[in-house]
């Protein structure tokens, strides 16, 4: 197992919870405006080149020119997850303790997740990982500097916090969070992150395809 790509995983669920807390602190002034704050996680996965599942979705179409199997692609995936979510974790004991407000995170972020019916949850992440991937794509089209990737993940990013929609990710660190105040919620963890995940990667195989797929 990679050394570096175990670290750049943590790093980038690291990142994209401290962006969900920036999103938490900001959601009295509105979604748009939540949803701009939670880009500052994006962002720094964009700046250090951080490992993030659902960016990293985007390597399919390694499969697509030929050029990696896709049991080398599915195990690369499988890795970045699993750190994300160990990064999403850290991140969402140290926030336990620092006096974040508990029931805003449990009951507003999470206890709707876990009420929503599976196909809309599932819609949402799918909908959610096109404007990620739309946002990875934009920056590594561009020169790779500080202001392409802030403006590469600034819109997108808004627009799928203020619609609603599921970041598998994001989802670890709500959940863990909210199982860190009640530890009853695990089964919610399991659904709204297992659903959140399959949905991402339906959105992030679907955009890679349109963009980079066989005629």
């Amino acid at each position: 197992m990679n050394q570096r790509t175990i670290k750049r995983s943590i790093l980038a669920g690291v990142l994209i919870s401290i962006g969900a807390l920036f999103s938490i602190a900001a959601k009295p002034y509105g979604p748009v405006v939540s949803g701009l704050c939670f880009s500052v996680g994006l962002f720094g996965v964009l700046c250090t080149c951080a490992s993030l599942f659902t960016g990293g979705l985007l390597t399919i179409h390694s499969v697509w020119s030929g050029s990696a199997p896709l049991s080398v692609v599915l195990r690369k995936w499988a890795v970045v997850w699993s750190f994300n979510l160990v990064g999403a974790v850290i991140v969402a004991l140290m926030a336990s303790q620092t006096g974040i407000d508990k029931n805003l995170v449990v009951t507003a972020a999470t206890n709707s997740k876990m009420a929503m019916p599976w196909h809309e949850l599932l819609i949402r992440a799918v909908l959610c990982n096109v404007m990620v991937c739309m946002s990875v794509w934009t920056f590594k089209r561009s020169d790779g500097k500080v202001a392409d990737a802030l403006a590469a993940c600034v819109l997108p990013v808004a627009c799928f916090v203020a619609c609603g929609w599921e970041h598998s990710v994001a989802d670890m660190f709500y959940m863990a969070l909210a199982c860190i105040a009640n530890p009853f919620k695990w089964p919610g963890f399991l659904y709204v992150v297992g659903l959140s995940t399959i949905g991402n990667v339906i959105g992030g195989t679907a955009f890679s395809w349109l963009v980079w797929g066989k005629e």
